[in-house]
């Protein structure tokens, strides 16, 4: 048999460098168990330098980049992993996070949307985490009527403890606003 120098039966999209992987293990422990988010940012940002495509890597660079306040940073990296996987959806429950944090709202409306027809029943978690952030986009959009209806929406599907978080936090300010909205339209008044 004879070696050829000829490496194009290698796809160098799967090759991963031996120091990304001991990078992103690292970084876990610094960010997940010593709460070192800074330490945990500058051996992810090697880690992506050297395997740009590691996804697990690019993934948890971009939490951390989230967590350090560096959203268009981490919506970009989001952004790359979507391309790899279409159908991640933690991946697109996060660029609707960041969108949302954004203000960029239709935009997360979009990959809430998304996101809620590919959640199977147990993941109930990221569908109150996203059912929330959708109601909290339609109230400060002032579609009350909606936000309620969404709210209703997720008795249905939520269990009580996840439903208890978007009842403390929206459903109480949310039925004052609709009925304000009520008062303004039997008196006939207009806000100018």
């Amino acid at each position: 048999m004879q070696n050829t120098s000829n490496l194009s039966y290698i796809d160098k999209s799967k090759v991963i460098n031996i120091k990304t992987e001991l990078l992103c293990r690292e970084a876990e422990d610094d960010f997940f168990y010593f709460n070192n988010v800074n330490a945990a940012y500058r051996k992810l940002k090697k880690a992506v330098d050297l395997t740009p495509f590691h996804t697990k890597s690019v993934l948890l660079f971009a939490d951390v980049c989230f967590v350090k306040g560096l959203i268009k940073e981490a919506l970009e990296l989001y952004f790359r992993i979507e391309k790899i996987s279409l159908s991640n959806t933690k991946v697109l429950a996060s660029i609707a996070n960041c969108n949302y944090v954004l203000g960029n709202y239709s935009v997360a409306m979009q990959y809430i949307d998304k996101v809620l027809e590919l959640l199977n029943d147990e993941s109930v978690s990221l569908q109150s985490q996203l059912l929330e952030i959708k109601i909290n986009i339609l109230m400060s959009e002032r579609k009350y009527k909606q936000a309620y209806v969404t709210f209703i929406q997720a008795q249905n599907i939520l269990d009580s403890h996840s439903l208890k978080s978007i009842y403390n936090v929206s459903y109480e300010l949310l039925t004052e606003k609709i009925n304000i909205q009520k008062k303004l339209q039997k008196s006939n008044l207009k806000i100018v």
